[in-house]
């Protein structure tokens, strides 16, 4: 009794382990797919969090190359502080309620 490789390909086992394998191979793909576009998801909010930090610290570098300049010392003095020279009189006008 010899089996031939005809009779093989033939059986119904032989077709059964195939369509699994097909299955299970698809079945992969799939989840393998799923990374991918999260991993992409993520290198996405990555990227734009890096771009943020990085205008941020452009941001901070031009303050620090200011920090000694006399009239940016006076501009964020009277912006952020409020303060004014002598003899001058700060005006904050009030918004109209409607």
């Amino acid at each position: 009794m010899r089996i031939r490789v005809r009779d093989i390909l033939a059986s119904r086992l032989f077709k059964v382990l195939i369509i699994f394998i097909l299955i299970f191979t698809a079945y992969r793909f799939y989840l393998n797919q799923r990374e991918i576009n999260r991993l992409e998801r993520e290198i996405e909010q990555l990227i734009a969090e890096v771009n943020l930090a990085e205008e941020k610290q452009a941001q901070l570098q031009e303050e620090i190359e200011h920090i000694n300049d006399l009239e940016y010392i006076e501009r964020i003095a009277r912006k952020e502080l409020g303060l004014v020279k002598p003899g001058e009189l700060l005006i904050i006008p009030v918004e109209q309620e409607e």
